[in-house]
């Protein structure tokens, strides 16, 4: 990409850019960071609030207003990468600015879109407390990753599935698939995460869905 591109694709996602909040509170201790672009592309990104730190699921762009949000709760500040491609620059920007924590699966360590160097690559599932629980899920990529907070039954799900604008679980086997991607082990992730106790699906890409996203995940693979 050239820098005649990328600077088109930062024009783009300023026009984008609104005068929404800093954040959108989705659960009592569950944040959306707002206004997140991915190559043009709007994404999601978010904060947990845990009893002793913050954990970011995905990086959000640098910014003062965010910086001083995650700060707000007074409690050191970890992330986790739902896959390679989300290691975005900005990740190298927080480890300056405020400490964070960066952590990503070792199987995504040369993933070809990874933009910055986590602080660890894990093979072991980390443990961030009793309210979380990571859990390996490839398909997407080989390091992908899902997070489950169970006080608010809410899967953090990166790309590993997500919704569509009718409230469904948008069909990834009829997308493009690139060279990372192992589309039948992801199939098998997305049963492997059926046995967890979850309803909110909160993704990087697509949509949200919210109170009955096992229901839809259900159906979804009840034809696959």
């Amino acid at each position: 990409m050239t820098p005649i591109h990328i600077g088109i694709l930062l024009f783009l996602c300023s026009c984008h850019m609104k005068n929404e909040p800093v954040y959108t509170k989705l659960q009592p201790n569950v944040y959306e960071i707002n206004n997140q672009y991915f190559y043009g592309e709007k994404v999601h990104t978010y904060l947990i609030e845990l009893d002793d730190k913050v954990l970011l699921f995905d990086i959000p762009t640098y910014s003062k207003e965010i910086d001083d949000f995650v700060s707000s709760f007074e409690k050191p500040a970890y992330a986790i990468l739902s896959h390679g491609s989300c290691g975005i620059a900005d990740g190298t920007k927080w480890q300056k600015e405020i400490g964070l924590k960066v952590h990503a699966h070792k199987a995504d360590t040369h993933h070809p879109w990874l933009r910055m160097q986590p602080d660890v690559f894990f093979t072991e599932m980390p443990v961030f407390g009793e309210q979380v629980e990571v859990i390996h899920t490839p398909g997407h990529s080989a390091g992908a990753i899902c997070v489950l907070e169970k006080t608010s039954k809410s899967l953090f799900t990166g790309d590993t599935f997500y919704g569509n604008t009718n409230g469904e679980i948008r069909d990834f086997t009829q997308e493009n698939t690139a060279d990372y991607e192992n589309p039948v082990e992801r199939i098998a992730s997305c049963k492997k995460l059926l046995n967890y106790d979850f309803e909110n699906v909160y993704p990087f890409h697509y949509e949200i869905i919210e109170g009955n996203g096992k229901e839809k995940l259900m159906e979804f693979l009840s034809e696959k």
